[in-house]
């Protein structure tokens, strides 16, 4: 008898514990309204691909008029809180000179909303993220017939990049990280963390917050309204996303020596959101790299230096063999 209650005793105490910690998060809210998601896709051009679940995720293109006797293309993946439009005015630069540029939302991101069935700032257990880009890269040569294909990856996006690139070598042609997110400043506080991995066996759906505030992202005022207002910001992402992050720094601890595709990185100076020491640190080995550094900058240099990254990009890429 005694051993019963003791017994019924650890488990009490044991979802006591797990109520307690899972008071960090929240439930799913509604996500953004129909009407901000066409607002957002009005004047560009939309298409999909198939996910391996059989969902459609949706995606923004901007294609040049004329294209480079080179057939290279980007695909751009973006941050943690942010969605394709935070990198618009650099893919149309990019377009202008040329280079087609498919602009991903990942599933719970920017278009890719409960419009499509997705629940706003979640993945599932698995390792949805990382084959939902394998397919879209996949497509994407196919119906783009280029020759090469460079994948950009900002902030969580670039974390996100170069896991791929690990999990699935010789798919891309290059990487491109701006301030990635590899090595970042910002964490969760050691209770949320614990609330997360609960979360993460009892309530996968459960939503946690993003530790970065919007001037983190840039001190430009017109840019830091655009963040602040910007109605398909996630300011929430549940704890199977979380988890799905997780797993991506152990694939990148354990195995970042297999990813070899030549990388092309940029650092900001004034970043409070990346650990720049930690990031060059990590970078340290690799051979087939490029750092460009703006001292000048915060960590949104595709919004305050559109221009002076594109050219960089492009002169990358044009100096890179294929």
């Amino acid at each position: 008898m005694k051993s019963r209650l003791s017994t019924a005793a650890r488990r009490a105490l044991g979802v006591f514990i797990a109520v307690w910690l899972s008071a960090c998060g929240s439930l799913p809210g509604p996500g953004p309204t129909q009407a901000h998601i066409d607002q957002r896709i009005r004047g560009h051009r939309i298409g999909t691909y198939r996910a391996p679940d059989g969902k459609d995720l949706a995606y923004v293109t901007h294609l040049p008029r004329q294209s480079r006797s080179r057939h290279a293309a980007f695909i751009y993946v973006h941050g943690i809180e942010s969605h394709a439009g935070w990198f618009d005015d650099a893919a149309d630069l990019l377009s202008r000179r040329g280079y087609p540029v498919y602009c991903l939302d990942r599933r719970g991101s920017g278009i890719n909303r409960e419009n499509r069935g997705f629940i706003s700032g979640h993945a599932g257990r698995g390792d949805d993220l990382l084959e939902d880009l394998h397919r879209a890269v996949r497509e994407l040569r196919s119906i783009g017939k280029v020759d090469a294909i460079y994948l950009i990856g900002l902030s969580w996006g670039g974390k996100y990049a170069m896991a791929y690139d690990v999990r699935h070598p010789h798919e891309v042609d290059g990487l491109v990280l701006i301030t990635p997110g590899i090595k970042p400043e910002v964490d969760l506080s050691p209770r949320e963390k614990a609330a997360v991995f609960t979360d993460g066996i009892f309530a996968p759906k459960r939503q946690h917050r993003i530790p970065i505030q919007p001037e983190m992202f840039t001190t430009t005022p017109r840019f830091l309204d655009y963040i602040t207002s910007d109605p398909l910001r996630l300011h929430t992402v549940s704890a199977a996303f979380l988890m799905q992050s997780r797993r991506m720094d152990k694939l990148l601890d354990r195995q970042g020596d297999e990813s070899r595709a030549p990388v092309l990185l940029f650092l900001a100076g004034h970043d409070r959101i990346i650990d720049n020491d930690e990031t060059r640190r990590f970078f340290a080995q690799r051979q087939n790299l490029k750092i460009i550094e703006y001292p000048d900058q915060t960590h949104s240099i595709q919004l305050d230096a559109p221009d002076r990254l594109t050219r960089d990009i492009i002169a990358w890429v044009e100096a890179t063999p294929h």
